[in-house]
């Protein structure tokens, strides 16, 4: 609202001398402030190294999975112990995938232990086929990353005596070849192999997933639910989805559940309401990010897309504020084809009074660059920081600020208007009258500053003006620069700024 142009003209008012140490002060602090370390790294230092790769988000996942003992399908026995673990994960091993492969194996759901391998041991290399790194091409960072399977299995190895190594890899192959495993999401992958629960949709059809990727100790409560229920932990479980699920989007939540990053823009807006109701917050997140990447600048959203994200973000509760935000600002960017689209919908999607409003926050967004959720928003922000801004004036402060204040509450009152046409003049006009007295108190406090300042006599009071015609008391004092007018039927002067 004009700050800017205040504080430069207050900088003008500044003498040559007042200015040049200004300028060495600010010179000084930085030097000050270079010399203490603040700048960090100095200029002449080396570049930080990266840091090693981190576990996948889907390994998380199945690591805890595998730590839970949750929904495992295999147990590999090692004496009197045994080590529940998950077919389908053991098979990214080219040297498990054979025998996990036999019908003797799929029959028993069981493999027998190496003999002479301790039950810690086998737990330790069993689980490292659960870890996987993010962008695990890189074999350098592989070794150097000590939660990844390579180094996991380097460090198992060299605990290890060389009879039980031996042992151990007879079972799971050579400890160097983990590089060679397929990746986790080759290996787990939604309808394939070992899936142990059919998730059915209204009309008859289904996709086959893993029990152990839909529910997690964290997630996945609704399936988690589900198989508690009597009969569901058979061997041919079935989930019945929620009524107005696609398969589209079905498909489309299970691959990011099993670890894609690949998002189907078609269908985010019902991913993402069903992530939320089955209780996956990774897929709700990957969702809401791929939104917010389609609604900013450039994204390539057509006016009916543009619209249905705006309905969703008027109707959900739980999205999140910065996504209504990209949303309206999305909408307010390209309002003339958003209001042409919902002019279209027969059945009314967008109320007449929001589609108004929006128009509106459309113009404001044109003139101030603000993007706000609602006019009443707006108006309670800008009324703040207008009367923050009066508040500082003095009767020293430039013309030109006041003009550009003034300029501003005219501005103000023209939205307050408008909002008074869209939802009723008595809120409006309650709005108003606030503003008004808060702006008649800050008015008189400036009087009163002022007179004391200038020692008035007894009787006199300073005249404050403002944009709007204002009587001039018969004792007043006024400033310089004013228009005036006097009302012939009332003998009342009135004045206001020029």
């Amino acid at each position: 609202f004009g700050w800017s142009a205040f504080f430069t003209n207050r900088d003008e008012e500044r003498s040559e001398p007042s200015r040049r140490l200004l300028a060495r002060g600010r010179l000084g602090s930085t030097a000050s402030m270079l010399a203490l370390g603040w700048y960090e790294p100095l200029p002449d230092a080396p570049p930080p190294a990266a840091p090693p790769p981190g576990l996948t988000e889907f390994s998380k996942r199945l690591a805890r999975a595998f730590t839970d003992g949750l929904y495992c399908d295999l147990e590999v026995r090692c004496g009197a112990e045994t080590v529940a673990a998950h077919r389908a994960v053991l098979a990214r091993n080219p040297a498990l995938a054979e025998l996990l492969a036999s019908p003797h194996t799929v029959g028993d759901c069981a493999l027998p232990g190496p003999p002479g391998v301790s039950a810690g041991t086998l737990r330790e290399a069993v689980r490292a086929h659960y870890l996987e790194l993010e962008g695990r091409g890189d074999d350098a960072g592989a070794e150097a990353a000590p939660e990844g399977p390579i180094a996991t299995l380097a460090a198992l190895r060299g605990a290890l005596p060389a009879e039980e190594r031996a042992a151990l890899e007879a079972l799971i192959g050579p400890f160097d070849a983990a590089a060679a495993w397929a990746p986790l999401s080759d290996a787990v992958e939604v309808g394939g192999r070992f899936a142990d629960c059919a998730l059915r949709l209204s009309g008859g059809l289904h996709v086959m997933a893993h029990r152990f990727v839909l529910a997690g100790g964290e997630d996945g409560h609704y399936f988690a639910g589900a198989f508690r229920w009597p009969g569901a932990g058979d061997a041919a479980a079935s989930v019945m989805m929620p009524e107005g699920l696609s398969h589209e989007a079905l498909v489309a939540m299970l691959r990011l559940r099993y670890g894609a990053h690949a998002l189907d823009t078609e269908r985010l807006l019902e991913a993402r309401h069903f992530a939320d109701l089955l209780d996956w917050p990774d897929v709700r997140r990957l969702c809401e990010e791929g939104l917010e990447a389609l609604l900013a600048e450039g994204g390539g959203a057509d006016p009916d897309s543009l619209l249905a994200v705006v309905m969703h973000a008027e109707e959900s509760v739980g999205l999140p504020a910065r996504l209504k935000t990209a949303a309206l600002a999305a909408a307010v960017r390209r309002w003339s084809q958003v209001a042409e689209a919902a002019a279209r919908c027969e059945d009314g999607a967008l109320p007449a009074a929001r589609r108004a409003e929006l128009g509106v926050l459309s113009r404001v967004r044109g003139r101030d660059g603000h993007v706000c959720g609602s006019l009443e928003e707006y108006l309670h922000a800008a009324a703040d920081d207008l009367v923050e801004w009066e508040a500082n004036l003095v009767a020293s402060s430039p013309a030109a600020a006041r003009r550009k204040l003034e300029g501003a509450w005219v501005h103000w009152h023209q939205l307050l208007f408008e909002y008074g046409h869209i939802f009723g003049t008595a809120t409006a006009e309650a709005r108003r009258a606030r503003v008004a007295d808060r702006r008649a108190r800050l008015r008189d406090e400036r009087a009163a500053r002022k007179a004391s300042e200038l020692r008035l006599p007894a009787g006199k009071v300073w005249f404050e003006p403002s944009a709007e015609w204002r009587e001039v008391p018969p004792n007043a004092v006024c400033p310089s620069g004013l228009e005036y007018r006097f009302d012939m039927q009332t003998g009342k002067n009135y004045a206001r700024l020029c």
